[in-house]
Order: structure tokens, then C-alpha cells, then sequence
């Protein structure tokens, strides 16, 4: 709308800026005729203060200048001051009879008025040339008006359409917010709604899956080495362990509801962290104060995060600072990286771009994160590879 507003604004300008040019031309044509008329009462060609005089009658039209020129443009009588000179007549051929017929009505800017020059001829009472040249000076003051109150109307418009930008890109903001807020309330209906279901099946396939894995041990345990059956009885304790996984971390996502912030060591908490995987890391951190976080919480997520970057590409790199008040983690891997269209998707439950695990990890770690008031978000690390960045508010 406010494109279209302009567009509307602008055709009207370039309207409005042919129609001044009408309404200048007719204005000058409409005060030559009312000037050759009052000359034409006269016996004979008027002096300057009988152009002084009818200048004076006509300066509410705009009237500035008139003159009479002879054929050669020597000026003859004049009133007011001229800005520019007669182009619309020539000096008489030597030996001609009569003078060089003029451009009549041919209407030329000189500074901000509009000037006509055109033939008069006197046969009464004149000993000078019959044919001489009025040329008139005129300011297009209902132009200028009518300009002026385009370019007030421009404005105007102008204003509204900014108005009605700012308005728009305020709803537009509005609208995306609360389509943001949507999505997250929505999101964590659907995750609510998730824990309840993984709580249920996670407590009715414990009991029967430990007595399984029990006695699928006891059963490994009674058969011969390097026998076959034997493998088999252990297949079937490898995918109970599995199973056994899957169901700490349904429990570990249903139960990620509260936090318990004390003071910590950040540095320490990423050291600890990297001590419990298994893989090359390096962490990096100068001299982090105390920050209020739940530790153990802060460490699971920081033991999933440089698990799976050990996993995406060795060595991680683990780096800790603070800036503006937000402690900051990075963990940097040398994989591949994480497709831009699966930023967000490898946090939801269940989301896996593994042959074996649960899907669970990233959506623990990012549940924790924002349980601190904070964000988990994942990009390209300068070196290759991915990056994720923890960033935690102190309070």
C-alpha cells in the first residue's frame, strides 16, 4: 500500500508538472492579450509612463516587464526591468519594404519568469516605425502556486507512506513475534506432551527389560566360548543394553524440568567434561570467574556436545569466556559440518543423523540450556567444521 502510494504520488507529480507548464503558458498568453488591448486605446505607441502605468494595472497577474522594440531590438519605451532580451525577432534585411515576420506567441524562460515577444502595429499619429515588438516579461505566479501545492501534497503523501511503512513493518514485526511465540508454546506442548508419553513407556519396559537383560546374561554366561549360541545370548544382552540407554535418556528428557544454580568454575566444568569422553580435546579458557549454574546440568550438555564433535571429526576444541555478562561456551569440531536447512532440526527429540542412538542428546542439551535463561545454536566454524555455542546469562 505504501508503494503504491507513492507510485500514486509521484504519476500525480509528473501530472501536476505538465499541467504548471499549461496554466504558465496560458497565464502569459491570457496578460498579452489584456496588455495589447489596453494598448491598443492608445492614439498612438505609448511612452514609458504610459507602460509604467499599465505594468502597474497588471503586476497582481504577474506583469514585470514590457517593452516596445523596434525591428532591430533597439528598445523604443519600457517599464520594470528586464531579465532577458528579445529572441523571437531579427533586424530588418537592408532595402526591405516591410519587417521580418516574427515567431508569434514563442513563449522563452528567462530566470524565473516567462517572456513573449509579439507584433504591434500603429498607423495613427506615429512618426516612428509602424511595426514594433512588445515583448513582456511575466512571473507565473498561478503555477508557481499550483506547484507549491503539489509539492505540499507531495509531502503530505510522503509522510503518510513512511507512516504507513512504519506502521506496516511494526505489524509485520508484531505478527512474526507472536508467530514465534506460537511455535515455541507449541513446541513445548508437543514436548510435554512427549515426556508424559516416554515417562509411561519408559516405566513399563524397565521392569520387563532388566529381567531380560538378566537372564540373557545369566544365559551367555552358561554357554561355551566361541560358540555360536553363546553369541547369540550376547547379541541379545548388547540390544537390552541399548534399550537400557534409550530409556535413561526418555527419563533424562522427561525429567529436565528444574535447576539448581550454585557458584562454578566454567573452566572447570569444560576440563571435567572433556576428562569423560573418550577422544582428543583440547579446551581452551583464561581466567573465567565464578558463575551461578547448575553444574551438573551445564556438564551433561558440554559431555554431548564434545562427544558428538569426537564423533563428527577429532580433535574438539572446547573454548570458555565471558562478555557482557554471558558465559560462553564453543565446541568445535573438524567434520563436515551441519547443513544450514539442519540447524534447527538436530534439536528436536528424535532427530539423528547417527546409524545408532536416540535421537536425544541435542534436545536434552538444548532443554537444559534454555532452563539457564539461555540459547544452543549451532553454525560453521571459522577452521571448517561445526560450532556450538552455548550462551548462559548469569542471572
Amino acid at each position: 500500500m505504501a508503494a503504491a502510494l507513492v507510485a500514486t504520488v509521484l504519476a500525480t507529480r509528473h501530472t501536476v508538472n505538465d499541467a504548471t507548464g499549461i496554466v504558465a503558458n496560458g497565464q502569459v498568453l491570457a496578460v498579452e492579450q489584456a496588455v495589447r488591448a489596453e494598448l491598443a486605446d492608445l492614439d498612438g505607441p505609448p511612452s514609458s509612463a504610459n507602460l509604467a502605468t499599465v505594468l502597474a494595472d497588471h503586476s497582481d497577474d504577474g506583469v514585470r516587464y514590457i517593452g516596445l522594440l523596434d525591428n532591430r531590438g533597439a528598445i523604443l519605451a519600457e517599464a520594470g526591468t528586464a531579465n532577458g532580451i528579445s529572441t523571437a525577432w531579427s533586424p530588418r534585411p537592408s532595402g526591405a519594404e516591410r519587417p521580418r515576420a516574427a515567431r508569434t506567441f514563442d513563449i522563452i524562460e528567462v530566470g524565473h519568469r516567462l517572456r513573449i515577444d509579439s507584433r504591434i502595429s500603429y498607423r495613427r499619429g506615429w512618426n516612428g516605425p509602424r511595426n514594433v515588438v512588445l515583448a513582456l516579461e511575466v512571473e507565473p505566479l498561478e503555477a508557481e502556486a499550483l506547484r507549491a501545492a503539489s509539492e505540499r501534497t507531495i509531502w503530505i503523501a510522503s509522510l503518510a507512506a513512511l507512516t504507513l511503512l512504519g506502521v506496516a513493518v511494526a505489524l509485520v514485526r508484531r505478527q512474526l513475534r507472536r508467530q514465534a511465540g506460537e511455535r515455541d508454546r507449541e513446541r513445548e506442548r508437543r514436548l510435554a506432551s512427549l515426556g508424559e508419553m516416554s515417562a509411561v513407556l519408559a516405566h513399563e519396559i524397565k521392569n520387563p527389560l532388566a529381567s531380560l537383560k538378566g537372564n540373557a546374561q545369566l544365559l551367555a554366561a552358561t554357554l561355551p566360548e566361541g560358540e555360536k549360541p553363546r553369541a547369540k545370548a550376547q547379541r541379545v544382552v548388547d540390544e537390552a543394553v541399548r534399550l537400557e540407554k534409550l530409556i535413561q535418556d526418555l527419563l533424562a528428557f522427561v525429567r529436565t524440568g528444574t535447576i539448581e544454580r550454585t557458584p562454578c568454575d566454567p573452566a572447570i566444568l569444560a576440563r571435567d567434561a572433556a576428562s569423560a569422553v573418550a577422544g582428543e580435546v583440547e579446551v581452551r579458557a583464561g581466567q573465567v570467574r565464578s558463575f551461578p549454574l547448575d553444574g551438573n546440568r551445564i556438564r551433561e550438555v558440554l559431555v554431548n556436545l564434545i562427544d558428538n564433535a569426537i564423533a563428527a571429526g577429532p580433535p574438539a576444541v572446547v573454548t570458555v569466556s565471558v562478555a557482557k555478562g554471558w558465559l560462553i561456551y564453543e565446541v568445535i569440531d573438524h567434520g563436515s559440518g551441519v547443513p544450514a536447512a539442519d540447524r534447527e532440526k538436530i534439536f528436536e527429540p528424535f532427530y539423528t543423523g547417527k546409524t545408532r542412538g536416540t535421537g536425544l542428546g541435542l534436545a536434552i542439551a538444548k532443554r537444559l540450556v534454555e532452563l539457564h535463561r539461555g540459547t544452543l545454536t549451532v553454525d560453521d566454524s571459522p577452521g571448517g567444521g561445526a560450532r556450538f555455542r552455548i550462551a548462559l546469562p548469569e542471572a
